[in-house]
């Protein structure tokens, strides 16, 4: 089930919204609302399809039995519940999600012709894993295990976050459940929930989808043409913009909701656009998943402990591994690859910055900043190409296309991209630049939960929400807006974060 589907929308939301505050009402105990809740996911999850029920559930029993055996000993044998518990959780990933690209590897190497299993990757499967793997993580490391089964496997499948995030951590989200805060209806968070759906929802269908219609006919160019330079660099920014919106629309959507049940998720999306530097894109783009990567993989690898180039190591391989984490194919661990080299010559450029007073006085100037954000903006979107191209060929001809190495010959395919487009990508990297995001405009009401305490990100429009019929009547506006186009171009478009 999407979020911006009718059904959800209009018959999922409100019946399950109306059976929870009806059984906080009636039922003095919070296990009935919070059993209604965590069905109302299980059934929002099984939607899809009913054969990934018990998957998840398999998931569910199997790391709450561990983490309380793993809470119960200690020594040699807590290490040992935990390694096998880890291990059994990557095996299942690596299973579903990986099996077929091992098969792809091992024919290349060996010129084989093994035929690729017939695996159906259950959805959700790398947040609902990682998610139970940090729990475990914190269990091993000293945080109480949870006792409630209800409240555990609420954690897991709150509907919210389930299938794109946030990864959630049991100690921001086990207090919340069953809390006074989330026993009444609050008619603010209601007001605040719906304005926030509402605006994710727009980016999602109006804004998100709109530039993939810009971006998908280049990229499937890509894959048999070489490109012209316009359409190459229009491809390439639409993409950028698309996945842009679409999760940042996903992660808006997630926050109002969840507001709505009195629940706060973390925030998952910081107007990373407005980075001056990989570093700070990365702590403004799928936050939970950057912590999940420093706290669980870069940290235990040894961080910055040993020096530079063990360093440099670590940073390189957290972030191959964080592509692969993103899908089983050469193009994600390309991706996740020029991500750790570029975080690498960021912490050298910062080092050699500071070792020259005369440039590091440069560094608070106008000019200094956008030359900055124009840069990585750029390393960005040249990795996102490898992200969205289907194969590493089909990357390397578009990239080709944009720095205006095309064979002219092999151009078959033009005019993909004409001024109007490339004036709407324009609009929309000035709105990612001039407005605020969620976060910002409703700092004032705390809708959700800081993860890095960002500074605030600065805004040319800095307006902030309030109960008032002006935002009443944009709200409506947007979701009319929304709603007709999915209406038009019908309502089954994924979040790009759902194949992950």
């Amino acid at each position: 089930m999407l979020f911006t589907q009718f059904e959800f929308l209009f018959l999922f939301l409100p019946v399950t919204f109306a059976g929870y505050f009806l059984l906080a009402r009636f039922v003095a105990s919070p296990a009935a609302r919070l059993s209604w809740l965590a069905a109302a996911s299980l059934t929002f999850y099984g939607y899809w399809d009913i054969h990934f029920v018990p998957i998840i559930l398999v998931s569910i029993v199997f790391n709450y039995t561990m983490g309380l055996l793993i809470a119960g000993q200690s020594g040699k044998a807590r290490s040992g519940l935990f390694a096998a518990a880890i291990t059994l959780n990557l095996a299942a990933l690596a299973f579903y999600k990986y099996t077929n690209f091992g098969i792809q590897i091992l024919n290349a190497l060996t010129a084989s012709k093994y035929p690729a299993l017939a695996i159906v990757l259950p959805l959700g499967i790398s947040f609902f894993t990682f998610t139970q793997i940090a729990y475990l993580a914190d269990v091993y490391g000293g945080y109480s295990s949870e006792r409630s089964f209800v409240k555990y496997g609420l954690f897991v499948t709150y509907f919210p976050h389930l299938v794109a995030g946030p990864i959630l951590h049991h100690r921001e989200m086990m207090p919340q459940f069953g809390s006074e805060d989330s026993r009444k209806i609050s008619i603010e968070n209601v007001a605040i929930g719906l304005t926030i759906l509402t605006i994710g929802l727009f980016k999602k269908s109006f804004i998100a989808d709109g530039f993939g219609m810009v971006a998908n006919p280049v990229f499937q160019a890509a894959n048999s043409s070489h490109l012209h330079l316009i359409d190459a660099w229009g491809g390439a920014l639409a993409y950028s913009l698309q996945i842009y919106f679409d999760f940042s629309g996903y992660s808006d959507m997630a926050i109002g909701i969840s507001i709505m049940f009195g629940i706060k998720l973390p925030f998952n999306f910081d107007s990373p656009y407005k980075s001056q530097s990989i570093v700070e894109f990365w702590r403004r783009w799928h936050i939970s998943l950057s912590r999940f990567l420093r706290d669980y993989l870069y940290i235990p690898l040894g961080g910055n402990r040993h020096g530079e180039h063990r360093r440099n190591a670590n940073l390189f391989t957290t972030m191959l591994l964080g592509g692969l984490w993103h899908g089983a194919g050469f193009t994600f661990m390309i991706w996740g690859a020029l991500h750790g080299l570029f975080l690498i010559v960021n912490h050298r450029w910062g080092k050699f910055v500071e070792k020259r007073p005369g440039l590091a006085r440069y560094t608070g100037t106008v000019w200094y900043a956008a030359a900055a954000l124009f840069l990585t903006q750029s390393a960005v979107v040249l990795a996102w190409v490898f992200f969205r191209a289907d194969n590493p060929n089909a990357a390397v001809r578009l990239i080709k296309g944009m720095i205006g190495l095309s064979s002219p010959e092999k151009i078959t395919i033009t005019n993909l991209v004409d001024s109007r487009l490339m004036i709407a990508i324009f609009v929309g990297y000035g709105a990612c630049l001039v407005l605020p995001n969620v976060n910002a405009m409703f700092e004032n009401w705390k809708v959700g939960l800081e993860t890095y305490h960002n500074p605030r990100p600065w805004s040319v429009l800095g307006f902030k929400w309030r109960p008032s019929l002006t935002w009443a009547i944009g709200t409506s506006v947007a979701l009319v807006a929304a709603v007709l186009m999915n209406i038009i171009a019908g309502d089954t478009s994924q979040f790009l974060y759902f194949q992950f």
